[in-house]
């Protein structure tokens, strides 16, 4: 007879399906309902940022209570992988062109809710809106945006910590410390490249970007949430932008936890997750 601890639980059902967006293989979309349209006061368009290599079941936890909240709102997944870091810029951008499109063809910026985690959301987010630069032809014109959320993110070139996002998923304890020490190596190798050649660090760019009015409107609510005892982004590089936010004049919220891991805020407390989500949408408004 088999106990509780041995009964496997059915795979739950999603109220949200998501589609694949053609010609963007890193791209998922949701539209609501037949009949079902956003009341004035609620999001149109919500665009979901995952953290490098989240897994789609992580990701349902937000777009599912994303549901519940604004159900009549078309909720976009932009995904984002490691190799990412191979992959040259232009084919970053050209495989996310067509989630640019639907943005600026058919939802109100003043209608739209962006919600990044991680420094990988941040990037996939960047690669989005150079898309929109390109095929609108206007390159000072923003991502819409009328709320962002930043889960976990901006961070910058944390070489540890980047190794720990890279190899945290590796359960085996000697495969995880052998890729890590390649990670940190791999890094180092790269920022001297960097150097070398001139080019700024990629985070000190994807930091600027964030505080350019052509890449977010200035007008757009920005929420910071984070943890005081994240080793991979840590609590003080999050909040010293959230200040260079702030003296640009624009409308910031910090929302610290104390003790929760990367990404991951959520599951400790998911009722102060979700009021921050809702206040956050509501003050956008004011």
């Amino acid at each position: 007879m088999a106990t509780p601890s041995t009964v496997k639980r059915a795979p739950a059902v999603l109220m949200r399906m998501f589609d694949k967006i053609a010609g963007a293989p890193n791209a998922l979309i949701s539209r609501p309902a037949a009949g079902v349209a956003a009341s004035k006061d609620e999001p149109e368009l919500i665009l979901i940022f995952g953290w490098m290599g989240a897994q789609l079941q992580h990701i349902h936890k937000y777009t599912e209570t994303y549901h519940k909240l604004y159900p009549g709102a078309t909720q976009i997944i932009v995904r984002n992988y490691p190799d990412w870091w191979w992959t040259r810029e232009e084919l970053s951008i050209q495989s996310l062109l067509p989630v640019a499109k639907i943005v600026n063809e058919e939802y109100n910026p003043q209608r739209t809710l962006v919600h990044a985690f991680s420094n990988g959301g941040v990037l996939a987010l960047v690669n989005v809106t150079d898309g929109l630069h390109r095929l609108s032809g206007k390159p000072s014109l923003p991502l819409p945006a009328r709320s962002v959320i930043f889960d976990s993110c901006p961070g910058d070139s944390n070489f540890l910590g980047g190794a720990k996002a890279f190899t945290g998923h590796i359960k085996n304890s000697i495969i995880r410390t052998a890729a890590s020490a390649l990670a940190v190596s791999s890094m180092t190798l790269f920022w001297l490249f960097l150097t070398a050649t001139g080019v700024e660090d990629p985070f000190v760019t994807m930091r600027k970007r964030l505080l350019d009015p052509t890449f977010l409107p200035e007008t757009a609510s920005r929420t910071y949430i984070y943890s005081k005892t994240d080793e991979l982004v840590p609590a003080q590089v999050v909040e010293q932008h959230a200040q260079e936010s702030k003296k640009l004049g624009m409308d910031v919220v910090l929302e610290a936890y104390e003790n929760t891991p990367h990404v991951n805020h959520l599951k400790q407390n998911p009722d102060r997750y979700w009021a921050i989500v809702k206040n956050a949408w509501a003050r956008s408004g004011n």
